[in-house]
């Protein structure tokens, strides 16, 4: 698997992790709505929370694989700043969160500084 797709793999995982994260926790509530056993065991019983859990797993697991082939100082920029823009786009698209015009010149500026680090030379 080339670098390339493996570090798209490691950001989706990412972003879906965080997604359904998001999504199991508006299902369960806030934890002052309840004690703090309720809410641990409805967090950990949920699907959508149990499935973001494994993407991140999941994601941390391809991150170290990355990690063996290319240099942190190229990886984790790459990585967390598209996984940041992708999770600000999917929150949008799917959760209906607001996003503003700023909101689109900040993941551009984000995704510039991205292509300019992944610039070999």
């Amino acid at each position: 698997m080339t670098l390339f797709l493996l570090m798209a793999v490691v950001v989706a995982l990412n972003v879906c992790g965080h997604v359904f994260l998001k999504i199991g926790m508006n299902q369960v509530g806030e934890i002052g709505e309840r004690s703090a056993m309720e809410f641990g065991l409805s967090s950990i019983t949920n699907i959508f929370v149990l499935l973001g859990l494994a993407g991140y797993v999941s994601s941390v697991t391809g991150y170290i694989v990355v990690l063996s082939k290319t240099n942190l100082s190229v990886a984790y920029p790459i990585l967390m700043s598209t996984g940041y823009a992708l999770v600000v786009l999917v929150s949008f698209i799917f959760l209906k969160e607001p996003f503003s015009t700023v909101k689109w010149f900040g993941i551009a500026f984000i995704l510039i500084g991205v292509i300019l680090i992944s610039l070999k030379g």
